[in-house]
């Protein structure tokens, strides 16, 4: 199939982009990378009567430290994350995740900001966003704000930014040294989008935990993992205190998997990346 008609329009500074953005916002659509937005078109789920293009904006896209945090530009390409040496030092559960996204032809072309943006509940970036408690950068004409991963995910394929706002930079806390980290999915095939993902950090006595593909949005193990700084833990104590966060959690049901295989699934992930992480 072919898109419905539609004006491109090919910005190259923030502000016009915005502008634009502002005077169509009910009837447009960003460009990033178009890895997800495109087939949504050509299959007419998505038929914008404006599409404007981020590709020629500049000062979108670069790696950058900038004290304890680690800037990364929105329309910065997954494939250049993967070999910046500053995301391999600073953030090396993202770089580990970036192996599990697409292809390298996707890579290529895809954007952090637009994985992030499209929200998709099994998107590997998303998830690592939520463990590393990243912020976001967002942008209106004449105005500009920040948001907390708590409070960007929303619901599958929904998040807080407005129809006129546009995600131009994700602030990432550096790793601390040290660290572990430890990135695992399960897919039908490798590249394909994860039926459950499991993300962690451990920097004692820190420990950060996500699991994605298992609901609508990416999920905190803050229940684990309050339980686990605590104290160490038996294997059976492990298994029952990860059960119960999972007891909580509303899975997903879908032609991919059903909410208890997702549920089951979640479990033995999470105990794989927790040996992984704290030696157990």
């Amino acid at each position: 199939m072919k898109p419905a008609a539609f004006d491109m329009v090919r910005p190259e500074t923030l502000e016009e982009a915005l502008r634009v953005l502002a005077a169509n916002a009910d009837d447009a659509k960003l460009l990033a990378g178009g890895q997800s937005l495109v087939p949504t078109m050509n299959f007419r789920l998505a038929a914008p009567k404006v599409l404007i293009d981020l590709n020629r904006v500049s000062g979108l896209s670069g790696v950058r430290r900038d004290g304890d945090w680690l800037r990364v530009g929105a329309m910065t390409r997954q494939a250049e994350l993967l070999e910046n040496p500053l995301v391999a030092a600073h953030a090396p559960l993202l770089k580990q995740a970036l192996v599990h996204v697409g292809h390298v032809q996707t890579r290529s072309r895809g954007t952090i900001g637009g994985s992030i943006v499209h929200a998709d509940p099994s998107a590997e970036l998303p998830l690592v966003m939520t463990v590393l408690d990243a912020v976001y950068t967002i942008e209106r004409a004449g105005w500009r704000r920040t948001a907390k991963t708590a409070d960007f995910f929303i619901d599958a394929l929904v998040t807080g930014i407005d129809a006129d706002e546009i995600l131009t930079e994700i602030a990432i806390p550096l790793a601390p040294d040290g660290a572990r980290h430890e990135f695992r999915e399960y897919a039908r095939r490798h590249g394909d989008f994860a039926i459950v993902a499991v993300a962690c950090q451990y920097a004692p006595p820190g420990l950060a935990i996500g699991i994605g593909g298992l609901e609508a949005v990416p999920r905190r193990c803050r229940v684990l993992e309050a339980a686990l700084a605590e104290r160490r833990t038996e294997p059976q104590e492990l298994s029952e205190l990860i059960q119960a966060e999972l007891a909580a959690a509303h899975p997903l049901s879908d032609l991919q998997a059903g909410g208890d295989y997702r549920r089951q699934l979640a479990a033995v992930l999470v105990a794989d990346v927790l040996a992984e992480v704290l030696g157990a």
